[in-house]
């Protein structure tokens, strides 16, 4: 149990995680069922990843942790909003085989993981925060 608390090793788990979504986004005639089973597990490869960076986080203060937090969680969320790749591109549609993912396509479902990897780290770290504060010591006063 204590490797799991061992941040180099959440965060490789969570990079091999990565990659069954990271190949199957370029095939556009996968089975739906494939992608969204690629998909979770991209999702818990981020989770892994997120986890080490709160454990890592863990041994700083809480204004820092919760200023990271903060900074991930808003920096997901403009990632998510400011999505710079466009839906199609036309002059590729023509000629584009339908068996693989146009590239713009394919980057922004990458931008999007990314953008979901930002805010769930900073969702993690503030709820890492919120737990700790509520189960943390109470104080108490000082007797003489």
């Amino acid at each position: 149990m204590q490797a799991w608390t061992n941040p180099a090793l959440l965060a490789r788990t969570g990079r091999w995680l990565l990659l069954p979504v990271a190949v199957l986004d370029w095939f556009a005639l996968a089975p739906q069922a494939v992608v969204v089973t690629a998909f979770l597990v991209a999702v818990a490869g981020l989770v892994a990843m997120a986890a080490a960076l709160v454990v890592r986080m863990l041994r700083r203060s809480r204004g820092a942790m919760a200023g990271v937090g903060i900074a991930l969680l808003l920096g997901g969320l403009v990632v998510f909003a400011l999505d710079p790749f466009p839906p199609t591109v036309p002059v590729i549609d023509a000629w584009w085989p339908d068996a693989i993912t146009q590239p713009q396509v394919v980057g922004s479902a990458y931008w999007k993981v990314a953008g979901l990897g930002l805010v769930l780290a900073g969702v993690g770290m503030l709820a890492t925060l919120l737990v700790v504060a509520l189960s943390g010591p109470t104080a108490r006063p000082r007797q003489r």
